[in-house]
């Protein structure tokens, strides 16, 4: 009987951990605060249904693993739902009664995660150690309630012996299990993030930029595409050598980055080309935006290996619309772009996909690179 209740309160532990993990690190829900009560409330879950299953030490006396699921939050350090977790799981030991044994047991609970948060700020970067210490904490802590709410009778002694025992084997069993998972899920986030971005400037590649852009038209925002070309970039590599051209790609990427907001989606499309999107802005502001970001390029000067500093400029093509499908909007932002380079360079053109009518917003001469 002990057997195959420890086997199912672990089985319990590991498939609730499993879960819960998995939210953690899903993409699908939007809200953080959606996904910290999620998480906050499945914990708090789990624990107390470790506390109500729980393991029979002997006929009288029995043992739970609710302390494990805070754990588990206090070593992903997420704050919100770890309290969340801490009030269900010590709420529900007055489900038998508000007694001082009760009153002991939520104030236990209180002390685990309190600990365990500190202890994870602490060893941030030491995770075998950190569990391992959050573990011995948590039953430091279990000690102390029982060895209050029943002294240090042989039956209080038989009980920590077996919390010890079980609790530090299937404790470290599921940090382990945890650390593990981390690992695999930070592992396939890198393999995602290469997928997903242009080896050589860190922006989104192409791929990503459809994907992302699919669905705008019928989210019905206001929303403007940018499309960037550095003038005469053929004359930088074919002057200076691709190595140095790829400099030049790198630092454009990094202004790009620098002038727009993290919302902002920023690519690279191929070659010299880059697109951004960028929403909610009216025309004239979105051509101040990319007035300042042509402007920087134009007074930045691009270091190279083994030349002189360069000075290069870029040509911008602005789509501004509203329930206008992507594929269109790449059309007239590229049309833009065309018009700004039949114009002479350095300078921004402006189509509005409603009326298609090009607006040049600067009329300064190019400068020449």
């Amino acid at each position: 009987m002990f057997i195959a209740e420890l086997l199912l309160n672990a089985c319990i532990a590991f498939t609730g951990f499993y879960l819960i993990a998995k939210i953690i690190y899903s993409q699908r829900l939007a809200s953080s605060r959606m996904k910290s009560l999620i998480v906050g409330l499945a914990t708090g879950l789990l624990g107390v249904l470790l506390m109500f299953k729980g393991i029979a030490v002997n006929e009288s006396l029995r043992m739970d693993l609710r302390h494990l699921p805070l754990v588990l939050l206090a070593f992903y350090g997420v704050r919100s739902p770890l309290i969340i977790a801490t009030l269900i799981i010590g709420c529900s030991r007055f489900y038998f009664g508000w007694t001082p044994q009760s009153i002991v047991a939520f104030l236990a609970v209180l002390g685990i995660s309190t600990g365990m948060y500190f202890i994870h700020k602490r060893l941030l970067h030491r995770p075998l150690l950190q569990n391992l210490i959050m573990n011995v904490w948590s039953l430091f802590m279990i000690s102390i309630a029982v060895s209050i709410n029943l002294g240090f009778s042989d039956a209080a002694l038989r009980l920590l012996a077996s919390t010890w025992t079980i609790g530090l084997a299937v404790g470290l069993l599921s940090s382990l299990l945890t650390i593990d998972f981390q690992l695999l899920n930070e592992q396939v986030q890198r393999y995602k993030q290469s997928a997903e971005l242009d080896h050589l400037t860190g922006l989104y590649n192409r791929r990503v930029w459809d994907e992302r852009t699919t669905l705008l038209e019928a989210e019905g925002r206001v929303y403007n595409v940018l499309a960037l070309d550095i003038d005469h970039f053929k004359h930088v590599n074919d002057t200076y050598g691709h190595a140095n051209g790829d400099l030049v790609l790198q630092q454009f990427a990094r202004i790009l980055q620098e002038e727009t907001r993290p919302h902002d989606i920023t690519a690279r499309i191929g070659g010299e080309e880059f697109m951004v999107l960028i929403y909610d802005l009216t025309p004239l502001k979105v051509t101040k935006v990319a007035n300042r970001i042509r402007e920087r390029i134009a007074n930045t000067h691009f270091q190279l290996d083994g030349s002189p500093s360069i000075a290069i400029t870029a040509s911008v093509g602005i789509a501004h619309g509203k329930h206008i499908a992507i594929q269109r909007m790449n059309i007239l932002a590229d049309d833009a772009l065309y018009a700004s380079k039949e114009q002479g360079r350095n300078r921004v053109i402006l189509y509005e996909a409603d009326e298609e009518a090009a607006v040049t917003t600067n009329e300064r001469e190019p400068v020449r690179s």
